[in-house]
C-alpha cells in the first residue's frame, strides 16, 4: 500500500510564494509549499491557507519554517497559535543561524520538536530529511534492537 499524505511548508522567505504550490514525491508523498507569514504576505494569505489546513484530513505534518537570523518574530507565534488552534500536529524549523536571545531559547524549549537547519552549512538537513521520511510513512523505526 502506497500512502500519499501531505504536509505543508511555511516559507519564511519574504515574498517568494505567492500561491499554494504542490510536489508530489514518487508515490511517497506530497509536499505542499504554502505562501510565507510574514509582514510580506499575499493579501489573501488567510482565505488560502486556513481552509486548507483546516480541511486536509491527510495533512501529516506543518513545518514552520522561521528565520533563525531574524530571530522569533510576532508572525511565527501567530503561525503556532493557529496550528495549535486547528489541533495540526506541527513542527518549528529555525533556518541558517539562530538568533540565540532568551525569547527564542524559551520557544526552542517549548516546542514540540524544534529543528534547526542551514542550506548554507547543509546542517541538520539530513535529519530534517529522515524526519520527514518517518512521518509521511516512508521510513520505519524500531524500538527494538536486534
Amino acid at each position: 500500500m502506497v500512502r500519499n499524505n501531505s504536509f505543508s511548508v511555511f516559507i519564511f522567505t519574504q515574498g517568494h510564494t505567492k500561491k499554494i504550490n504542490f510536489f508530489t514525491v514518487g508515490k511517497a508523498f506530497t509536499l505542499v509549499d504554502m505562501p510565507g507569514y510574514g509582514h510580506n504576505a499575499p493579501r489573501d494569505f488567510v482565505e488560502m491557507v486556513e481552509p486548507y489546513l483546516q480541511e486536509r484530513h491527510n495533512l501529516v505534518r506543518t513545518f514552520l519554517l522561521v528565520d533563525g537570523g531574524a530571530g522569533l518574530q510576532k508572525a511565527d507565534l501567530v503561525a503556532v497559535e493557529m496550528c495549535e488552534e486547528f489541533n495540526l500536529p506541527y513542527v518549528s524549523v529555525f533556518t541558517d543561524k539562530v538568533i540565540s536571545n532568551t525569547h527564542t531559547l524559551n520557544f526552542l524549549s517549548l516546542s514540540p520538536l524544534p529543528l534547526t537547519c542551514s542550506s548554507v552549512q547543509f546542517s541538520g538537513i539530513y535529519l530534517l530529511r529522515c524526519f520527514i521520511a518517518h512521518v509521511t510513512g516512508n521510513l520505519q523505526l524500531n524500538a527494538k534492537q536486534s
